[in-house]
């Protein structure tokens, strides 16, 4: 990206800003409007977005939770912040990939907030439900895989006028 002060280099640690962007929207585009969010200053890297909506049962502030080990997350939010992990309550996992598209992360909150709005019957415990996602993490890849195409992935969210981003900071030949 190219600013007053020279071009900006996108280093691999940031790099999953644009990918956690383009989901913002996605979810912004669906009317569901993030209360907070905040990206980790650590390993994995992670990022977490809350939703506070007056209409879900039991006033829960809903917190949705991605890490480039085993995707996203949802439940309702304990804690958390720039510098602590996330912590939810009642997490389930979905998304079937590490970087599901953004598009399937707005439509899966949407549906499942819809769900979260409908009022508790007194006989749920007879008419069980289908949680869901999955309860346990999945282990789609490790932090520590470098060369496994992920930083590729998501350099593909960056915005296009960051041709070499974190690429070791160097201009494309020519340049």
């Amino acid at each position: 990206m190219v600013t007053p002060r020279g071009v900006w280099h996108v280093e691999w640690q940031e790099l999953h800003v644009g990918y956690l962007h383009d989901v913002y929207l996605a979810l912004v585009r669906r009317a569901i409007q993030p209360s907070d969010h905040w990206i980790a200053e650590f390993l994995p890297r992670s990022a977490s977005i809350l939703i506070e909506d007056r209409e879900l049962v039991d006033d829960c502030v809903l917190g949705l939770a991605w890490d480039e080990e085993s995707g996203w997350r949802f439940g309702s939010f304990v804690q958390g912040d720039v510098r602590c992990p996330t912590l939810l309550r009642r997490q389930r996992y979905f998304g079937g990939d590490v970087l599901p598209d953004p598009a399937e992360v707005g439509d899966t909150v949407l549906a499942m907030m819809e769900r979260l709005r409908q009022p508790r019957r007194w006989w749920w415990g007879h008419h069980r439900e289908q949680p869901w996602g999955w309860r346990y993490p999945p282990a789609y890849r490790s932090y520590r895989d470098v060369d496994d195409g992920f930083d590729d992935r998501l350099r593909a969210h960056l915005p296009p006028d960051v041709p070499y981003a974190g690429q070791a900071g160097q201009p494309p030949a020519g340049a």
